[in-house]
């Protein structure tokens, strides 16, 4: 016998409910003010919406499981197996045995509410509490069965069968949740992008049909850097707010110059007695003789030139929107140190980097190779992945050091040129 008839996943259609949050996907982004719109990362904002809109989908926390035995009075009166004197309406009150379970569990309480697209032609029944602050919330069952009739294996396995069916419901609910918020991302995406370029399409047709504007004497005249393989772009004219456009490397221009690194840095794998006794400045000026064989310079000089002493940039007007380093693996303290070097930089927004460590000194390569991830994952400006790869190489993303909506794009590589000594 069960208490109470609350039936779980049974008032309200899933897919119905998700297709509903989906739709308010563009309402929520154009919400969001131009200039922060525009000024603000892709990804921060993917993740600002995605926040706002995704589900979080239920998890049974069964680790956690807590289970009570107790006394307590049922009525019997619709058991059919028993039998009583005269009037059989009841109730009649018998002792019972009960069992008392109670798991924790994390995502969505209206989710309890809602029937997936995969359901069963039961239900089941259970009590659910909210979470409560920091608590996770609690489903709450209680088994009873009458004392004078009380039969344990039979018991245990109406608890399995009624554990079983809510399992079944809440990965049938859950699997629908995670498909609803893959998609959502994409579907953000979309939408800002959407919004992004129909702000740009539109700002300045009054310029274009010729009637006068009131300009701000203070912005700048922003011109592109001269590069025959378009290097870098300008992006379109600023509106009156705060929000100004800027350089930047587009992200095909970026892989080329990823792969001549990538390609060089195998050739020096390939002979390492080679260059195992060159330091930092005479490896990077090797890197950077073959970037300027793929690009060339404008009149006053090279698209890439080094500054300083270890240094590869592209910038203009004093602000880099592309910088690398070269530096020699020698522990994870100096690779930050690299790190910060180059969110110091004072970088157009979205600056891609590149930093190109060799290692000449460790003879266990491969202990490297769990180090690099793992300490920069650890920097205090680390926002997310964008990728990894077993092979040396890695992508991730920074904020600058000197503005919070500045991203840095960080792309890792590593060369093994250590030389045994007897080679």
């Amino acid at each position: 016998m069960r208490h109470g008839r609350n039936y779980l996943f049974a008032d309200g259609d899933l897919s119905a409910t998700l297709r509903a949050n989906q739709g308010q996907t563009s309402s929520t982004v154009d919400q969001i003010p131009k200039d922060q719109l525009l000024a603000t990362p892709l990804e921060d904002l993917v993740e600002y919406v995605l926040d706002k809109l995704s589900v979080e989908p239920l998890m049974l926390q069964e680790e956690h499981m807590e289970t009570t035995e107790g006394e307590l009075k049922v009525d019997v009166s619709r058991d059919s197996s028993r039998y009583f004197s005269g009037d059989r309406t009841g109730p009649f009150y018998v002792a019972a045995h009960s069992i008392e379970i109670s798991i924790p569990y994390s995502g969505d309480f209206n989710l309890w509410k809602l029937k997936p697209s995969s359901w069963k032609s039961v239900f089941p029944i259970g009590d659910v509490l909210p979470r409560r602050g920091n608590q996770p919330g609690i489903l709450h069952l209680v088994f009873s069965r009458p004392v004078d009739n009380l039969d344990e294996e039979r018991l245990g396995n109406d608890i399995k069968r009624d554990l079983d069916l809510i399992k079944f419901y809440v990965e049938s609910s859950s699997s629908e949740v995670v498909g609803h918020n893959s998609a959502m991302e994409q579907h953000i995406r979309k939408a800002i992008t959407s919004r992004k370029e129909r702000i740009q399409k539109t700002e300045g047709i009054a310029s274009r049909l010729g009637l006068p504007l009131k300009r701000d004497t203070n912005a700048p005249n922003v011109q592109a850097i001269k590069a025959p393989r378009k290097l870098v772009r300008p992006l379109p004219a600023a509106s009156k707010g705060s929000y100004e456009p800027e350089y930047e490397i587009d992200d095909q221009t970026y892989e080329h110059i990823l792969a001549v690194i990538r390609h060089e840095i195998a050739t020096f794998e390939a002979t390492p007695s080679t260059y195992q006794g060159l330091g930092e400045e005479y490896l990077r000026n090797i890197l950077l003789a073959h970037l300027n064989g793929h690009y060339e310079g404008d009149a006053t000089g090279e698209t890439f030139r080094k500054n300083g002493k270890t240094d590869i940039k592209i910038e203009a007007d004093n602000r880099a929107a592309f910088v690398a380093e070269c530096k020699l693996w020698s522990g994870s303290a100096a690779l930050l140190s690299a790190v910060d070097q180059l969110l110091g930089y004072l970088t157009w927004r979205d600056c891609k980097s590149s930093i190109i460590v060799f290692n000449k000194e460790a003879k266990n390569f491969t202990s490297i190779l769990g180090k690099i991830p793992e300490a920069l994952k650890e920097h205090q400006k680390f926002k997310r992945v964008i990728s990894e790869s077993a092979n040396g190489e890695w992508r991730y993303c920074f904020q600058s050091a000197n503005d919070e909506l500045r991203e840095v794009i960080l792309h890792i590589f590593i060369a093994d040129l250590y030389v045994t000594k007897n080679a």
